[in-house]
């Protein structure tokens, strides 16, 4: 069995597309490691959000004591 040449016009072309392919496997890998990072920058800034509307609570039921407790006589009366 022989093998026929191939013609260089085709040649060419199948190099250029196995170029474009490796092109884009290479933008692919860069694009996932890319939304790996975002997406461990939105879980720590969720986490942080998270963490100050608890803070936020906190003070705010701190101060709603606070508010009922200057209504009080102080125990020294």
């Amino acid at each position: 069995m022989s093998e026929q040449p191939i013609e260089p016009a085709i040649q060419e072309k199948f190099d250029q597309l196995e170029e474009k392919l490796a092109y884009l496997e290479m933008s692919n890998v860069e694009l996932n490691d890319e939304i790996f990072r975002q997406q461990q920058d939105i879980d720590s800034l969720t986490k942080a959000h998270r963490s100050l509307l608890e803070r936020l609570e906190t003070l705010q039921d701190s101060a709603a004591e606070g508010d009922l407790q200057q209504g009080e006589r102080p125990p020294h009366y």
